[in-house]
């Protein structure tokens, strides 16, 4: 039997030594792309910018934009191969089209359209399916967002590339929420609820109270096999509360933060429960003892005697 084990990780570490290498070798939008800068007509345009100055006695060189360059001539290529879109070798055809087998640039565009173009697979409006052909349940969850209705309306509406930049395809951390919300959700853009940033966050840190909940209930368990105590109702419990935290990320799409709550509330509350059923006691902070403030006081008192 583990003969029979050890046969299947060689053959699988075998595959992905040579066979997704040689995968994406064959993907003609990664051969090319690599040796690209992703944006050479915006370094193209601040050069014609440079020569008119010069022709009217403007002194100007490609410093003065440097920063704006360095913001922009970023390899497309560079990005994804930081992505989890690399690492599971979705490559620039799944999103963008074309034919990855083609090494002639006219055979390997076609069908790849300008994201302004509206029938492209990368238009606005036209993404979330893009991603959905992959993502499913995230799709599900929201399309049945205030998001995605009003991105159907034609109307300013985040699609999944606001937050999950594109070719990098990063999850935003705590921390990036907040200013990324209030782009739109502010007083003047009157885009309601003017308060959704600092509900995002509270909601956000509340799923990590949960993750915290659950490492407890997991310790407290483990604490409670070792005196040989049942643990069965406590586990059972603690399956619930994981159940829950794993669905968090799927749910999150919906942008429902009350319904979000809910869940993590429950998510909490099904944790501390597996704690109790373990019959240990669970640790709350301590006030602070008697001989900390008879020392406190000590301390106060000689510094008054010393202000005599």
């Amino acid at each position: 039997m583990h003969g029979n084990k050890l046969i299947l990780f060689i053959f699988v570490l075998l595959f992905a030594m040579f066979a997704v290498p040689g995968a994406l070798a064959a993907n003609s939008c990664l051969n090319c792309h690599e040796k690209l800068s992703a944006f050479n007509e915006t370094e193209q345009q601040f050069n014609e910018i440079r020569i008119k100055h010069l022709t009217r006695d403007i002194a100007c060189s490609l410093e003065c934009h440097a920063a704006t360059l360095s913001k922009f001539a970023i390899s497309n290529f560079e990005q994804w191969t930081r992505s989890k879109h690399a690492l599971f070798n979705v490559t620039c055809d799944n999103c963008h089209g074309g034919n990855p087998g083609s090494d002639v640039k006219e055979t390997a565009h076609v069908g790849v359209l300008r994201d302004s173009d509206p029938n492209s697979t990368v238009f606005y409006r036209n993404v979330p399916g893009t991603c959905g052909k992959c993502h499913v349940e995230e799709l599900k969850q929201f399309m049945g967002s205030a998001h995605y209705q009003k991105l159907q309306a034609l109307r300013q509406a985040p699609a999944c590339d606001t937050c999950h930049v594109p070719h990098e395809f990063k999850i935003l951390n705590v921390s990036e929420f907040h200013n990324l919300c209030s782009n739109c959700h502010n007083i003047d853009m009157r885009v309601a609820p003017s308060d959704a940033p600092d509900r995002a966050i509270a909601a956000l840190q509340d799923a990590d109270n949960l993750k915290s909940e659950i490492r407890k209930a997991d310790d407290a368990i483990k604490y409670a096999k070792q005196q040989g105590k049942d643990t069965s109702a406590a586990q059972k419990s603690l399956d619930n509360a994981i159940s829950i935290r794993d669905s968090l990320p799927v749910l999150w799409h919906s942008f429902d933060l009350s319904n979000f709550n809910n869940v993590t509330d429950s998510g909490i509350k099904h944790a501390q429960q597996a704690q109790l059923d373990t019959g240990m006691p669970i640790a709350t902070p301590k006030g602070p003892g008697f001989g900390i403030i008879v020392s406190l006081a000590g301390i106060i008192a000689i510094f008054l005697l010393r202000r005599r």
